[in-house]
């Protein structure tokens, strides 16, 4: 039974939507590689696509009645998957919208070490991110994103144009990122994504 299992998909799928527990270590073991390399592509974090494989496959359990009704298991596998990773990056994106106040108002909050630790942590990396940029970009990011003048007002301090304060913001902002990304600092890329 169990070679059944390894060779017959749709076999497979119908033992577990009939509860089958050896059928649903089965499906996990074929496919949570899957689930985790296309969670970890999108992600950057082994945690975060270990916790990914978890809620899918939980998930499947849950509905496993009606993957009688599934008839392409691997797309509906993606899609799955897909949603859960999407879910993990609004959540990531909500902690990052925080940690952008965070940032805003030059201080942690006093009621999470984590949050903590994460807003030092970024403010760590941002230094070093930002010490990689030329003189000039950075001047210009200091003044665009931290102090928040506009690209002209900044230009007026510069001597530049408004074009060029925005062109080398572009460029500050995607050498941070860059460098961000070199780290696996998925939490920081997002939160300057929308900067």
């Amino acid at each position: 039974m169990r070679g059944d299992y390894l060779h017959n998909e749709k076999d497979l799928i119908n033992l577990v939507a009939k509860g089958n527990g050896p059928a649903f270590s089965q499906l996990f073991e074929r496919y949570q590689d899957k689930v985790y390399k296309t969670a970890f592509f999108y992600l950057k974090s082994e945690a975060a696509a270990e916790e990914v494989v978890q809620e899918v496959f939980i998930k499947i359990w849950q509905k496993k009645q009606s993957l009688q009704d599934v008839t392409y298991f691997t797309s509906w596998l993606l899609k799955l998957t897909k949603h859960h990773i999407i879910d993990h990056l609004r959540k990531i994106a909500r902690e990052s919208a925080v940690l952008e106040k965070l940032g805003q108002q030059g201080q942690p909050p006093d009621n999470t070490t984590d949050f903590r630790a994460r807003h030092y942590q970024y403010q760590l990396l941002l230094q070093q991110a930002l010490s990689n940029l030329s003189p000039k970009q950075k001047d210009v990011y200091k003044l665009v994103k931290e102090q928040g003048l506009s690209y002209e007002e900044a230009g007026e301090q510069m001597g530049l144009s408004p074009l060029t304060v925005k062109t080398h913001v572009a460029r500050a902002l995607q050498s941070i990122r860059e460098f961000l990304q070199k780290h696996g600092e998925i939490y920081f890329i997002l939160l300057l994504i929308k900067k």
